[in-house]
């Protein structure tokens, strides 16, 4: 090997290496946020001193310490309805942090730099300062300034407007986002109603249906990228917002009106409201349910059902949502169906769109499967659990390769699939964002058709890869 070539492989090695630390990096930061807002949101509940408060300070500045062998302060800038972390949009952060966001926003936080030196007191100081009311910090003059007056040296706040605004088509990304977790906080609270037995705020759940229709028929495939969004730790107010994109953007390819439409988004965010008076203990149990544990967890349908029942201004077909939405095209599921064929069609579609959106979560007891895996499963069993022709049109929609699948292409490049091409389920657009040796590139788009051309006699062109595998969030490269 001459100089030349040594010294070649040398600089691919150093920015290869260079690559894999920013995305540990990047992992950091995110831990770092949600310990930050674990933090304050126990700091708003008990008191300083509260084992719980310390603790949760703890972990925030283990994580912090972790980022400054990195990094000699961590700097979160927002811009519009975002978060970004250097020039990254957070984009899941973004939604999971929503009311964070919003609160900074309000107190006329425009970007947060924490620095080394930064200690537990001190943090401890901010956070008690930044939970003040928007009213009475504007009173003593700004946070900058009630900082300064408390010490706090280690953390500086940028005024809102110093990061530039996005382009238009990141704002209207970033407003989608904003419905997204409007919808999520929906949800949040219906659950709340249901724990205290008070009426449900219908009103608020059919204008989120309403909203996420909308989306649905300005730009099925960005909705569907939502839907991408997934918590780990909030597994059901998640999953009945992402049971609600993929039933109305499968609706939408069917022959119904709006009025149907909505009908069915309202059955489809509500039809796993029975989990509510689920035990906790039984919904993030780790190992295989008891007989007596799966027998609770089968009436969460009927549950449901009469929940809906009770409340006025639900229409009975998206109470019957609820009630069906486990049990099977083959009705072999639960609760069992009596003198029907066939459950109806609005509930075939949860059916299909909840099995689907529940294979591709990691939850307490399963890894999270890739998209085209669960789409596989759902072709293996259509005319049993599926109704095929159901089936047939969501694979049509959704492609093999759904939208926010992360794949490696033959070339070696990883990309991120960005929509699919109407008639050819296989070779959807991917958007590369890194080349063969996991260097980050400039984004763009690649036709996987005009690959399978190019490529050798039974090639597999595109692979789909778990974003863990690699430290990568899809939903980044979607807007």
């Amino acid at each position: 090997m001459n100089a030349k070539s040594r010294i070649g492989g040398e600089d691919r090695k150093r920015e290869a290496l260079d690559y894999f630390r920013s995305k540990g990096l990047l992992e950091r930061v995110r831990e770092a946020l949600k310990d930050f807002s674990s933090a304050k949101k126990s700091l708003l509940l008990y008191p300083p001193q509260h084992e719980i408060c310390l603790d949760s300070i703890s972990r925030f500045m283990r994580s912090f310490r972790e980022y400054l062998r990195h990094r000699e302060s961590l700097s979160l800038r927002i811009v519009g309805e975002e978060f970004f972390f250097e020039e990254r949009l957070l984009a899941r952060e973004s939604v999971l942090y929503y009311p964070l966001l919003q609160e900074l926003r309000s107190k006329g936080v425009g970007g947060l730099n924490l620095l080394a030196g930064l200690e537990a007191g001190e943090f401890l100081e901010f956070l008690k300062l930044l939970n003040l009311g928007e009213d009475e910090i504007a009173s003593r003059g700004g946070l900058p300034r009630l900082m300064e007056e408390h010490g706090i040296a280690h953390i500086v706040v940028d005024p809102p407007g110093t990061w530039e605004e996005k382009a238009p088509r990141l704002r209207e990304a970033a407003s989608a986002r904003e419905e997204y977790f409007e919808a999520v906080d929906v949800i949040r609270e219906l659950s709340e109603q249901v724990l205290h037995d008070r009426r449900l705020s219908v009103t608020k759940a059919n204008r989120v249906v309403g909203m996420m229709l909308n989306r649905v028929g300005e730009n099925r495939s960005a909705v569907l990228g939502l839907a991408t969004l997934k918590s780990y730790d909030e597994y059901t107010t998640f999953h009945s917002v992402n049971v609600l994109i993929l039933s109305l953007a499968l609706g939408s390819m069917l022959p119904l009106d709006r009025n149907a439409l909505m009908i069915l988004g309202t059955g489809a965010l509500l039809h796993d409201l029975g989990k509510v008076t689920i035990p906790k203990s039984i919904l993030t149990k780790r190992g295989p349910l008891t007989a007596a544990e799966w027998e609770e967890m089968k009436r969460h349908p009927v549950r449901g059902a009469d929940i809906l029942l009770a409340q006025p201004g639900v229409h009975p077909l998206s109470v019957l949502v609820a009630y069906e939405h486990h049990a099977r095209y083959d009705l072999t599921g639960y609760p069992r169906l009596n003198g029907v064929k066939k459950p109806s069609l609005f509930s075939r579609i949860v059916q299909l769109v909840d099995v689907y959106d529940a294979m591709t979560t990691a939850r307490p007891y399963q890894d999270a499967r890739t998209p085209d895996h669960a789409i596989r499963v759902l072709v293996r069993e259509k005319g049993t659990a599926f109704d095929p022709l159901l089936v047939k049109v969501f694979v049509d929609m959704m492609g093999l390769y759904p939208v926010g699948t992360l794949v490696r292409l033959h070339t070696g490049e990883l990309g991120v699939v960005y929509e699919q091409v109407e008639g050819d389920i296989c070779s959807p657009r991917v958007k590369v964002i890194r080349d063969p040796e996991g260097r980050e590139v400039e984004p763009f788009l690649v036709e996987v058709a005009r690959l399978r051309e190019r490529a050798a006699p039974g090639e597999e062109v595109i692979t789909s890869i778990k974003p863990e595998q690699v430290g990568l969030d899809p939903l980044d490269y979607l807007g």
